[in-house]
């Protein structure tokens, strides 16, 4: 029988979220006394469950190398914070540290659009786990060094957290993010496959093709193919990732 604290550390959350799912029944429970404990056996089986249930997320997380930069393209903004959610989930298995960068969406919205889907990101970001950044801000103020330099702090305390422990990152542009010409969106990106390039990092850049931007300069969007480790393309909880 589990203590609360024991599932948030095997499960690699918190104890706020293991709790949250308590209450909503998403956890089986027994109050001994004051403390509440959950069965081992119940818990494995659960997560069984949700790994069969995985579909092709599993499948996608496992095509995943040691160190990524993957450009993914999907259609609906909608789609960004759900792939996010399940991006995330996955990297609180393996004990690593997130990051968001926001563009052209608002840092509170993501957070709560995060815990509609099941992630508590306030919960997160109060324990130093996730880190959210307005990169749009940061590029406004300071250029392409600004939003380059949120990915080297975030690489930097992913190494301090854990020997070993990888950074997550997802930050969800659009073509006109750095301004009218999109060659300034292909220059950031190409700063940032050189900065996080081999190092300890999956990192996802997804465009949304709901953006009239990304649509009107498609041919650009594939120039940024050669800045990234691989394609992939998203749509209901579908991928396919293609390697270059």
């Amino acid at each position: 029988m589990l203590t609360v604290a024991e599932v948030a550390d095997y499960l690699k959350t918190t104890t706020t979220t293991v709790y949250r799912w308590l209450k909503e029944g998403k956890l089986t429970a027994t109050k001994i006394g004051k403390e509440w404990r959950i069965d081992e056996t119940l818990l494995n089986d659960l997560l069984s469950q949700n790994k069969n249930t995985a579909g092709t997320y599993g499948e996608f997380w496992r095509s995943l190398r040691k160190s990524e930069h993957i450009l993914l393209i999907t259609n609906k903004n909608s789609e960004v914070a759900l792939f996010e959610a399940a991006f995330f989930t996955r990297a609180l298995s393996e004990g690593a540290t997130l990051m968001k960068g926001c563009w052209w969406q608002d840092e509170d919205e993501v957070v709560e659009q995060y815990t509609r889907l099941g992630l508590d990101a306030a919960s997160l970001i109060k324990d130093g786990i996730l880190s959210v950044f307005d990169l749009s801000k940061l590029y406004k103020n300071e250029g392409i060094a600004g939003p380059i330099e949120a990915w080297r702090k975030s690489l930097e305390k992913a190494a301090a957290r854990s020997s070993g422990s990888r950074l997550w990152a997802s930050g969800s542009p659009k073509i006109n993010c750095c301004g009218s010409d999109p060659q300034l969106l292909l220059a950031f990106e190409a700063k940032l496959n050189e900065t996080i390039r081999n190092a300890p990092v999956i990192g996802v850049c997804p465009y949304s093709l709901e953006h009239e931007c990304n649509m009107e300069h498609f041919e650009k969007m594939m120039s940024l193919m050669n800045q990234h480790s691989g394609v992939a393309f998203y749509s209901n909880e579908r991928y396919n990732l293609l390697r270059r």
